[in-house]
Formats: C-alpha cells, sequence, structure tokens
C-alpha cells in the first residue's frame, strides 16, 4: 500500500488500529492530516482495511505488524514511520489486551500476558516515540490510551485495571520528563464503548449502558477519537500530564448496568 510520494506535514503512529477504537483514531488523525502509522500485532487484515480506508479518503497510511511487547519491536515501528513519512510527530499508544477474569481464579500466565503488553508493550512504544522527537528537536505530542477500570473498581477486572492505572502513571511521568523538549502526554480514558468485542460480550451493550450513562447513550469509538485528535494538535500545546475520561459522565455517575 503505497505512503504517498511526498513527506508528510505532521506524520502519527497509532497502535492497536485494527478495528474500534483504534481504526477511529488512526481515520480521524489522517483526516486532520497526519500521514498515519497503523500498527497491529495480529490482525493484519484490520489493519489492512484501515489503511485501505485512509488512502481512499484522500490520505497516506502504511500499516506495522509487531508485537510491542518485544525486545526491539518499538524501535521498528518508529523506524517505520521515519522510512515512510520521515519523522514522527504524534504516538498514540492504544495497544491493549483486555481480560476478564475474577482475582481467585487468574492465573500467573495470563496476568503476565496482560502486563508484558499494556505496561511493558506501552513503556517501550512511547519510550522509542520520546527518543525520536527529543532526537528531531521539534516537539511532540504523545496521547496513550487507558480505561475507567483504571479509576473505578469493576468486578473481574483487577489485572486489567492495574495494568491501566499503570498508564496513568506512565502518563503523568512522561509529562514532567518530556515537557522540556516541547513533548507533552496525555491519557484518555474511554468508559462504555460501543464496539465489536463489547457487542460479543454482550449483544444488548449499547441498551444496557444508555440507561445509567447521563447523557443517555454508549460512546462511539469516534467519541474518543475526537478528543485524541485535539489532544494530539497543535492546538493542546498546554494540556500536559491529564487523563481525560472519555465516557458520558459514568464515571461521576457510579452505577453500573445489571446485566
Amino acid at each position: 500500500m503505497s505512503a504517498g510520494s511526498h513527506p508528510a506535514a505532521r506524520v502519527a503512529i497509532v497502535t492497536g488500529a485494527s478495528t474500534g477504537i483504534g481504526r477511529a483514531i488512526a481515520q480521524r488523525l489522517a483526516a486532520d492530516g497526519c500521514a498515519v502509522v497503523v500498527g497491529c500485532n495480529r490482525d493484519a487484515a484490520g489493519a489492512g482495511t484501515t489503511v485501505r480506508s485512509i488512502i481512499d479518503a484522500g490520505g497516506q497510511a502504511v500499516t506495522w505488524t509487531g508485537d510491542i511487547g518485544l525486545d526491539g519491536a518499538a524501535d521498528d515501528l518508529v523506524a517505520r514511520a521515519v522510512d515512510a513519512f520521515g519523522g514522527l510527530d504524534v504516538m498514540c499508544a492504544h495497544a491493549g489486551i483486555t481480560m476478564w477474569s475474577p482475582i481467585l481464579d487468574t492465573p500467573a500466565s495470563a496476568l503476565d500476558t496482560v502486563i508484558a503488553t499494556n505496561i511493558r508493550g506501552t513503556f517501550l512504544t512511547v519510550q522509542a516515540a520520546a527518543r525520536r522527537m527529543v532526537q528531531q528537536g521539534r516537539g511532540g505530542r504523545i496521547v496513550l490510551t487507558a480505561s475507567v477500570t483504571g479509576m473505578r473498581a469493576i468486578r473481574g477486572a483487577s489485572a486489567y485495571g492495574l495494568t491501566r492505572a499503570a498508564v496513568e502513571a506512565l502518563t503523568r511521568s512522561l509529562a514532567v520528563e518530556l515537557g522540556p523538549h516541547g513533548i507533552t502526554a496525555n491519557a484518555v480514558i474511554p468508559g462504555p464503548i460501543t464496539n465489536d468485542r463489547n457487542l460479543a460480550d454482550d449483544p444488548a451493550y449499547a441498551e444496557h449502558w444508555a440507561s445509567i450513562v447521563p447523557v443517555g447513550r454508549a460512546g462511539e469509538p469516534t467519541d474518543v477519537a475526537a478528543l485524541v485528535a485535539y489532544l494530539a494538535s497543535e492546538a493542546s500545546g498546554f494540556v500536559n500530564g491529564v487523563s481525560i475520561p472519555v465516557d458520558g459522565g459514568w464515571l461521576v455517575a457510579g452505577r453500573t448496568p445489571d446485566a
């Protein structure tokens, strides 16, 4: 798939962009003028679909496939952006593994798998991106994806929630260490979002959550992408080190569905 013949004004990487929220983020950043590296691990076909949708809309995009938790993968990902588009301006660390398991029944091997991607992989990804941004000397934007499970205790999400809370902690550290280089770091915190994974768990997902979210509906991937687009833009230059929920007010409402 062609990356286009001209260097892009801004270059973004979006990990976990094969489908759902990650795809919406990649599409929105491309619509805003970024050339996008669409990162994935297992769903190469989905990543290809994301890239085709961007190119068909007149944008620039390429894929990258790999496991961000492995040594050297993050450096390879950043090199893909530099080779394809000449640099890196926006790093959206969205990739993550969701796991639902009662804490008494969670095997250590499953915990290790979630930590390898959600904490280690995220850390290595933003580290490699930050190194490139510092080298370039023109600042940059890092946007991480956390979760409401890192802010509120939700039954069955102990392992997943601790990894997402770690992402918030990392965001704050990045903001302090990278701010002097003109690089901001912020996190988005998706709440109840209608996507294929959630609908597979609960076909009535949207209806169940609409009844308790203050704005009266479940969210869509484009709701998260809209916030990411702002945090990735030049307009957000004085927003740094914060984690912002995209949940329709659910965190302040406090209820969960009966189903």
